[in-house]
């Protein structure tokens, strides 16, 4: 059955989503700021979907896919009874969506990189796995979905700002020095998952991290290279407010946040 589908950013994710969504016959529209122009994700004939500069017509689903600092403005594009969160971060709103895969923009093709495990891990019992019946995209249900999240969050203030800083991909972490720095901040960072009682396995993060292929790019990587904002307030600056809430230190994540130039 199609949908009416809405995606509000139409970066790197929110395009590939789109392409895909609509390659399997859903009615698919997108919210954003700006005439998007023609959609070419790799391995898809390319689309010109509409677009609209405010919440546009209604919708069954909404996918927000924009970056966190961006929700004032985002949220208020969303005009359907069903909002799913792709982002950063732990407090997305509506139903939070972990993303394992990494796109960037080759030449204007967007080129997903293949993630070691499912695409997205979801909490149990949402309608979403119907959307993504007839496309590729893999989805994970799981039960403890907190301790998930905490895994992908800790995933994610590994990830984005080593890869930021080194100008590299997550090739990286298979080197001595960002391994022991990976491993520091995951250090640092479990007793804040275990007192909000989040199950978290430190080397079951490092292995997936490891196990991507040479040259995967992290947002935050592609975000530094671009000269834009960076997303470390809902990263590793909510490790560290969390730190302070719990006068748990967090030495490296804040150090990580001078490095980067975090305010």
């Amino acid at each position: 059955m199609p949908y009416r589908i809405a995606i509000i950013g139409a970066g790197n994710l929110g395009s590939w989503l789109a392409v895909h969504l609509a390659n399997a016959g859903h009615a698919v529209h997108l919210c954003v700021r700006r005439n998007p122009g023609l959609l070419h994700v790799d391995g898809l004939p390319p689309v010109t979907l509409p677009h609209y500069f405010d919440a546009g017509p209604p919708a069954d689903f909404a996918f927000l896919t924009t970056k966190t600092y961006d929700n004032p403005a985002a949220l208020a594009r969303v005009n359907a009874p069903v909002l799913a969160a792709i982002q950063n971060g732990l407090a997305q709103p509506g139903i939070p969506v972990l993303s394992y895969v990494y796109i960037e923009s080759q030449n204007g093709v967007r080129h997903a990189f293949p993630p070691p495990r499912p695409h997205f891990t979801i909490p149990p019992g949402t309608p979403l796995p119907t959307l993504f019946r007839d496309t590729p995209i893999q989805l994970l249900e799981d039960p403890d979905f907190l301790s998930a999240a905490w895994r992908k969050m800790l995933h994610n203030c590994i990830s984005n700002p080593l890869t930021a800083l080194a100008g590299r991909g997550l090739e990286i972490l298979r080197e001595p020095r960002y391994r022991v720095w990976a491993e520091q901040i995951l250090t640092e960072s479990l007793p804040l998952a275990a007192a909000v009682g989040a199950k978290v396995d430190p080397e079951q993060i490092l292995v997936t991290l490891a196990s991507y292929p040479p040259g995967t790019r992290t947002s935050m990587l592609q975000d530094r290279l671009l000269g834009k904002p960076l997303e470390l307030a809902a990263l590793n600056g909510y490790l560290v407010e969390l730190g302070t809430h719990y006068e748990s230190p967090t030495p490296v994540n804040r150090d990580l946040l001078s490095r980067l130039s975090y305010p």
